[in-house]
């Protein structure tokens, strides 16, 4: 969502509701994917998929620890990759003077005047320099109308329609 700061900067970014979804999401398709696994292995065991052999043989183990264990792992691991791609996620600060777009631990500053167009291209942001040179391309989180709003309020040449 988007909010205006003290300092006249609108902020783009994923909302901790969002943020709490994919959470669930990827741990529960995790968990899923553990419980699913024996199954899905002896579906799939005559297709010709590498080392086959090695994850049947994974898949085949039903002790109390592993028809546990596999669910709790997988789950363990679908949160971890949700919390990357969760810090990943690009944050734009924008004010009148400068964009600073910040992604996991790496932020850069994109000052006003080497904006020559802004735009979006399906669910991204395209910022381009007036020479055509792409200074930010990925998705930025808020809506498309809020967006659209934070560039145009801060005067940046918004492009998209």
């Amino acid at each position: 969502m988007s909010a205006t700061t003290p300092t006249d900067e609108t902020e783009l970014r994923m909302t901790l509701d969002t943020k709490i979804v994919i959470w669930v999401v990827c741990a529960a398709l995790g968990v899923s994917l553990g419980l699913a696994l024996p199954w899905l292995l002896q579906n799939i065991a005559s297709w010709p998929i590498p080392f086959i052999d090695q994850l049947k043989f994974l898949g085949s183990f039903d002790a109390p620890i592993m028809v546990i264990g596999r669910p709790a792992i997988l789950g363990i691991i679908g949160i971890v990759i949700a919390f990357v791609i969760t810090y990943q996620s690009a944050r734009l600060r924008i004010s009148d003077t400068q964009i600073t777009i910040t992604e996991g631990d790496d932020s850069r500053l994109i000052s006003r005047d080497q904006v020559g167009g802004v735009f979006r291209h399906g669910g991204k942001v395209r910022i381009e320099s007036p020479e055509g040179r792409v200074l930010f391309d990925d998705d930025v989180e808020g809506g498309k109308h809020r967006i659209t709003a934070a560039f145009q309020k801060h005067g940046y040449p918004w492009e998209g329609a």
